[in-house]
């Protein structure tokens, strides 16, 4: 019962979830605990919150900021190990990662997608605000290497409504949350669902997530040149300071500049698509 939890039960929690090693979680788990059991305090539920006295110390310490981007070169090698071991990887799974570092959205942004988003005649992508982590909608223009992309996918949806329909039956008709980082994970030997380690195909690579690639998309743009809030603009940021509440232009033009410049320079890369 909520009048029956102790401080011993949210630290058993925590405990846990840090034995998993999943220490983000472990952090996450106990913001919400006090969030959870401060609304009961408010409603005279609680006369004491049991989390409180916990911090990030007690849970997964403090977290650093990743800082992991892909070089072209390592970008150059990740797409040609995965086009060797597509059936493995995926096709579905590979596109995604291009359209990653080639727009710059955020993971749930892409694998949530609909169709109904897309206008391809007109190479537009509207995301709307409801979709969006900063609840403001974008309209996101496709270059033709990137539309090209989409009407690939339109096909392998089979009809469905989301562009990465999920391809088990589960909860979600989506591309699940984890399976980008599933598939890059198993090209690095990081198969957990093995009980022999499966081989490392990515050498001395650095090990890289799915939100890594985000991070290469700006890097990418910084590097060909981009403006910084044209960049940012790419990723969805918001403009900051004075700029934010006076500057309402959205780049649409200079944004389809930088990213068909970002898809070129990919192109470079002499991969086969």
């Amino acid at each position: 019962k909520l009048d029956q939890i102790s401080a011993r039960d949210v630290r058993t929690v925590i405990d846990t979830i840090k034995s998993s090693r999943r220490m983000a979680v472990a952090n996450d788990a106990l913001g919400y605990c006090k969030q959870l059991f401060n609304h009961a305090v408010k409603l005279d539920l609680l006369k004491y919150n049991p989390a409180l006295p916990f911090t990030h110390k007690d849970a997964g310490g403090t977290e650093r900021a990743r800082t992991r981007a892909l070089s072209e070169a390592e970008l150059e090698t990740f797409l040609l190990i995965a086009q060797q071991n597509i059936k493995s990887f995926g096709r579905d799974n590979y596109l995604a990662v291009l359209l990653l570092v080639c727009l710059g959205v955020r993971k749930s942004e892409l694998c949530e997608a609909k169709w109904s988003e897309f206008d391809l005649d007109n190479a537009v992508w509207q995301l709307p605000a409801i979709r969006s982590k900063t609840n403001v909608g974008i309209d996101i223009p496709l270059v033709p290497n990137v539309i090209g992309w989409f009407e690939e996918l339109k096909i392998r949806a089979c009809g469905s409504e989301y562009v990465f329909p999920s391809r088990r039956t589960g909860k979600n008709p989506f591309m699940g949350p984890d399976t980008l980082n599933r598939a890059i994970a198993r090209l690095f030997g990081r198969d957990a669902g093995k009980k022999s380690a499966p081989p490392n195909l990515m050498g001395n690579m650095e090990y890289f997530t799915v939100h890594d690639l985000r991070r290469t998309c700006r890097t990418l743009l910084a590097k060909q040149g981009t403006s910084s809030h044209v960049a940012e603009r790419c990723l969805n940021h918001k403009l900051k300071g004075v700029e934010a509440v006076y500057n309402q232009h959205d780049y649409f033009d200079e944004r389809k500049e930088a990213l068909e410049m970002l898809v070129n320079k990919i192109q470079q890369l002499d991969i086969q698509f």
